[in-house]
């Protein structure tokens, strides 16, 4: 983690100094036990996708130096590039390329597209884990939804008796994490977009009442769109589709400027937008679980004046 999150009581005067990102809800009752849980865990979604994006732009700056060091050097000089071959029976380094200073800067020129492209859909990885977890959360303070039907009768009986003793609530820890990860896995094609509107619904979450310009709906087209691109990534696609040019080149796809049958050229910017989205999807989601306990903030906000 590049980003570690640290938390700060309201109280303290810092607060006001470092302006937080997060808010974390103290529960009331039961049934905002969820609601702390998954406030606390904002600062460490936060924290993962800003790595994530960080580890890959820290790539991309090294490979576009590298190629900057290799046209500046002398060009009978030469990037050689070892590998692992069997020498006289055991594992040793040998040369795979060795390429004169030239040829290496055109290389690292050639390499630098994929690593945003990489890293634009490892970003949507770090998001399905966020968009997951935080469902999960919530599933498991209200877990009758996947417990429903006759298949399930012996994992409602483990629910029941989980406080029985240690080894009941180990059973239905272990029962319960077989369990969402089925529905994990089943959920994961029905596309991470439809997962977050069911999210929203389920657990009651609405769009902050400050929000003007996005609603969810806005914020999983978006989600659509970043899965498209990841979906093109991962199998090799050379050209644009028409469900990511048409989802691209709208008010709300930041700077996805995507034409459709064009070669598929994913850029910093594309990645940058993706970091941004990760960043505002999470302030929304955090807003939502605090008036999802109190209300509306800035009528709560005023109460407390």
């Amino acid at each position: 983690m590049f980003v570690p999150h640290v938390r700060i009581p309201w109280q303290d005067g810092i607060a006001a100094i470092v302006q937080p990102d997060n808010l974390v809800h103290r529960a009331r009752n039961a049934e905002e036990t969820w609601i702390e849980e998954a406030t606390g865990k904002i600062g460490e979604w936060r924290s993962l996708t800003r790595s994530v994006y960080l580890r890959w732009a820290i790539t991309i700056n090294a490979s576009t130096l590298a190629e900057q060091r290799y046209r500046e050097i002398p060009g009978d000089q030469a990037l050689r590039t070892n590998t692992l071959r069997m020498v006289e029976g055991r594992p040793g380094q040998v040369p795979l390329t060795i390429w004169p200073a030239r040829e290496a800067a055109e290389h690292y020129a050639a390499v630098t597209p994929l690593i945003a492209a990489y890293g634009a859909a490892d970003l949507f990885g770090a998001l399905e884990d966020v968009v997951f977890d935080l469902y999960e959360i919530f599933l498991r303070h209200n877990p009758e939804p996947l417990m429903r039907g006759n298949d399930y009768q012996v994992l409602r009986r483990t629910w029941r008796q989980r406080s029985d003793s240690d080894d009941s609530a180990k059973q239905w820890q272990s029962a319960w994490n077989a369990r969402f990860e089925t529905w994990r896995r089943k959920r994961a094609y029905d596309g991470l977009h439809q997962v977050l509107l069911a999210l929203f619904e389920h657990a009651g979450l609405q769009r902050p009442s400050f929000y003007q310009l996005t609603d969810v709906a806005d914020w999983a087209r978006t989600l659509e769109m970043v899965a498209e691109l990841r979906h093109l990534i991962v199998h090799g696609a050379a050209t644009v589709s028409d469900r990511l040019a048409a989802l691209s080149n709208t008010p709300t796809s930041m700077t996805f400027d995507f034409v459709a049958g064009e070669p598929l050229d994913v850029k910093l910017h594309h990645l940058q937008s993706i970091e941004c989205f990760c960043d505002q999807l999470l302030t929304a989601i955090n807003m939502s679980l605090m008036e999802r306990a109190v209300g509306p903030l800035r009528q709560a906000a005023e109460a407390a004046r």
